[in-house]
């Protein structure tokens, strides 16, 4: 018994597979608290021996109504234990802010992840950044899915065994290649994808006006506005977080002063403050990326082995000419620099022109 910060002790309890192996969230954990300074302040480990209901950890979990594994309880000197199934959320409120804290997140949760984190976790490897951003926000953290990067995201997330959600966003215009590239992953990871479509209320009205290829003559902004910007809002209602697939290399003028966790202020929790927005490989080349896909078997949109570097809807996009970069495939017959669809936001809330 240790005494530090006015609580006896601390009790891990680590979930042992019938292999004999820990379970893969119970070693992240671990790295976490090593990195962050609270390995050494864990009193004892109790295992939850998968299958074995009689063992230490299993009767602990039965007793606090807890099925998954890590948790910890924090014995104060008088009362009774907290209990936490967060790790972010133990290292925040017992060993960073002194103890005392209310299990389970409530007004707090996410808190310990911010934009303002951004220089700590900049140079930090993907999979380590979305392992925080998982431990943190469990399932209020959203990826966002359409290319490659979000693959290579979604089998990094997959890895880290970590609670997560996907969503994507279908336009009524994409390629049938990448509905089936959709299924495959959703197969593969065996997750559910989340699809949001156009408001029928702006889409109909909008086509009986312009027609479907009216982006040839006026731009792009007002019908990926419509197709995409919309149903982004509809799926990130209710979340906390969301993460996304954006490279600095992609468009160093919409996307290089972009932050490896920015605030979003163009979308709001449930208790109306900016979501945290996270780009975990915004520092990764396109190489880096492919290598990552070749090496973990990534599943990937075959319209990459046909020349198509950079994806969206059928209309918008062509294969790359040799030597160009790959957005400018993209709404290849506008005058423009700014190669975006209004789905991301630059730090603070102001969406990238487009």
């Amino acid at each position: 018994m240790r005494g530090i910060m006015g609580f006896m002790k601390i009790t891990m309890v680590k979930k042992i597979l019938l292999d004999g192996s820990p379970c893969a969230k119970c070693l992240q954990a671990e790295k976490l608290l090593k990195k962050r300074g609270g390995w050494e302040r864990i009193d004892e480990f109790v295992p939850a021996r998968e299958g074995e209901p009689e063992s230490a950890g299993m009767k602990l979990g039965a007793e606090y109504g807890i099925e998954t594994a890590p948790f910890f309880l924090v014995h104060p000197s008088e009362g009774e234990p907290r209990v936490y199934t967060r790790v972010l959320d133990f290292i925040r409120n017992e060993l960073e802010a002194g103890g005392g804290g209310v299990p389970g997140g409530g007004e707090s949760e996410g808190a310990g992840f911010d934009f303002r984190d951004a220089g700590r976790l900049e140079n930090m490897e993907p999979r380590e950044i979305l392992a925080e951003a998982q431990g943190c926000f469990g399932r209020d953290l959203a990826l966002a899915f359409s290319g490659a990067e979000d693959a290579a995201l979604i089998d990094m997330a997959w890895r880290n065994g970590l609670p997560f959600t996907v969503f994507c966003i279908d336009t009524g215009r994409l390629h049938p290649e990448t509905y089936g590239f959709i299924d495959t992953v959703r197969e593969r990871y065996d997750t559910v994808i989340e699809i949001f479509t156009p408001s029928p209320l702006l889409l109909e009205p909008f086509v009986r006006e312009k027609g479907m290829n009216s982006f040839y003559r006026d731009g792009h902004a007002e019908c990926c506005g419509i197709r995409k910007v919309e149903p982004l809002g509809r799926a990130l209602e209710g979340r906390r977080a969301w993460a996304a697939g954006l490279r600095r290399d992609q468009s160093p003028v919409t996307r290089g002063n972009m932050a490896v966790v920015e605030e979003d202020g163009a979308h709001l929790t449930p208790e109306g403050r900016p979501l945290v927005k996270i780009n975990p490989v915004l520092n990764w080349s396109s190489e880096r990326i492919w290598r990552y896909i070749r090496e973990n078997d990534v599943p990937f949109n075959p319209l990459h082995d046909a020349g198509y570097k950079s994806i969206g809807c059928a209309p918008c996009t062509r294969p790359a000419r040799p030597g160009e970069h790959e957005r400018m495939a993209r709404w290849w017959w506008e005058d423009s620099t700014h190669r975006e669809c209004g789905l991301h936001v630059s730090g603070g809330g102001k969406r990238s022109r487009g």
